[in-house]
């Protein structure tokens, strides 16, 4: 199933500007999740669906210093991501996923949530890459 939804904020910028419309696919439970896809999650700590990107999977440890993510150690090239002046570890529990917006001191993601992790089952799906409105 397919749906539109509108970008609500500036968290993911440059990537996604706000109040443009992608289309949306619903994910089905076995559909894997990959590093770099952008999700709408229901987040019980967020109002409504919001749009991040995946940067850590189950089971890895994220060190996020500054602009530089690390991935088990590997930094992770990520062009689409703003600099920023964050620093924190991230062990990212099984069956669970670290997101983050693009636009990195402007986004309310994983670093910023009480509970950083978000469950498989609040993944509702992946956005398709086609935006509808400038």
């Amino acid at each position: 199933m397919w749906w539109l939804t509108r970008v609500r904020s500036d968290s993911m910028e440059p990537t996604l500007r706000a109040g443009r419309l992608v289309l949306t696919r619903s994910l089905r439970r076995s559909t894997p999740i990959r590093r770099g896809d952008l999700v709408v999650v229901d987040h019980a700590e967020v109002v409504g669906r919001v749009l991040k990107r995946v940067v850590g999977l189950p089971g890895e440890r994220i060190e996020i210093d500054g602009g530089a993510v690390r991935v088990d150690g590997v930094p992770l090239e990520e062009l689409y991501a703003s600099s920023s002046y964050y620093r924190g570890d991230f062990h990212v529990p099984a069956g669970h996923y670290l997101l983050l917006g693009d636009n990195r001191d402007s986004s309310s993601d994983g670093r910023t949530w009480r509970q950083p992790y978000v469950e498989r089952s609040a993944i509702t799906g992946r956005l398709s890459g086609r935006c509808l409105t400038a």
